[in-house]
């Protein structure tokens, strides 16, 4: 669904840039040749417009609406080239395959560079006289290698830039000690199920308990492996919708969706029970132990990130609370036994 948002908000993008692209090559041609001289082209781009325009606006398929626009791109360029063989039309119809990387997308780079190829050949053959009167028909292949020299080079551009990308999107939006969210993505996934309208909204909150000791007794580094290890253990209990976020020191959060209350406690008892088994580290064992509360309300639309977050923390507290005196009660029972 990201994926999707976001080649959205791309379309919208290149569409603009094409749209303001347009209207200044027909200002210019209308103060140069008249305004005769745009028609019949702006017919089609018109028409291709109104469709995309519905297309973006009704949020149709984002990557259906992203080839038709690509697809449009290059048929608009065939029209325009039949009915004014220019060399700067031709030109700019080599504009589409850098405009076309706007997606990030091999698939989409190696169509646009076919259909520059394609249109390079109709263009070279079929409209040789009125574009390269001047250059001989030997020279084709040049033209060629210049198409597949730029979609090679692109492509490679946006795989490296999909790397990158990646790295620097797990820097932004990961805990670099233990590679669970961060509140930045907690908030992104929060907003998208928001917007995804789903039946319900729900945080667990988990704080491991006498984790400070741990860290005074053992040391800080055996800390941090632990936090590792309380990350591992909980992320192979969750679904792939749920999002297991690092809040800060040794306080988690689970961000889920669709979820009531008897399968939030299941939730949270089989997480109290992985978290229990004992961790050897440095020869030592260590028990661990977590307290959990938690929150949901089917007023999506009306939730709020924080207060969510709140209210899941005064739970989890409640439930600490309650094991602290049943371990008292435990504790005097025993005693007096």
């Amino acid at each position: 669904m990201i994926d999707k948002e976001l080649i959205h908000r791309r379309n919208s993008i290149l569409f603009i840039l094409i749209s303001a692209f347009y209207l200044i090559h027909v200002t210019i041609n209308s103060f140069i040749e008249g305004l005769a001289s745009i028609f019949p082209p702006a017919f089609l781009f018109i028409i291709f417009g109104i469709i995309l325009i519905q297309l973006i606006h009704k949020k149709v398929n984002p990557k259906i609406t992203m080839y038709v626009m690509i697809s449009f791109i290059y048929i608009y360029f065939y029209f325009l080239l039949n009915d004014s063989p220019y060399l700067v039309n031709y030109l700019f119809m080599w504009m589409a395959l850098p405009l076309s990387a706007i997606y990030e997308n091999s698939r989409v780079i190696v169509v646009a560079g076919v259909a520059s190829i394609i249109l390079t050949f109709y263009s070279f053959f079929y409209l040789h006289h009125e574009i390269f009167s001047n250059v001989g028909r030997e020279d084709f292949i040049y033209l060629v290698l210049f198409g597949v020299f730029n979609t090679f080079y692109l492509f490679a551009f946006i795989h490296k830039a999909r790397e990158t990308n990646a790295k620097l999107q797990e820097l932004a939006f990961h805990d670099p000690l233990t590679g669970a969210a961060n509140r930045l993505l907690l908030k992104e996934k929060f907003n998208l199920l928001k917007r995804a309208k789903v039946h319900s909204i729900a945080i667990l909150f988990i704080d491991m308990n006498g984790f400070k000791k741990i860290n005074d007794t053992y040391g800080h580094e055996v800390g941090d492996q632990l936090l590792k290890e309380m990350v591992a253990r909980v992320s192979g209990l969750l679904r792939d919708t749920d999002l297991l976020c690092r809040l800060g020191g040794d306080e988690f959060a689970i961000l889920s969706s669709n979820i009531d209350n008897p399968i939030l406690e299941k939730i949270s008892r089989r997480i109290q029970f992985a978290l229990e088994k004992p961790v050897v580290l440095n020869h030592q064992i260590i028990n661990l132990s977590a307290s959990i509360g938690w929150y949901y309300t089917t007023e999506v639309l009306n939730v709020d990130l924080e207060e969510l977050i709140k209210e899941a923390d005064r739970a989890m507290y409640r439930a600490k609370r309650c094991e602290l005196i049943a371990g008292h009660s435990s504790d005097l029972q025993g005693k007096y036994n």
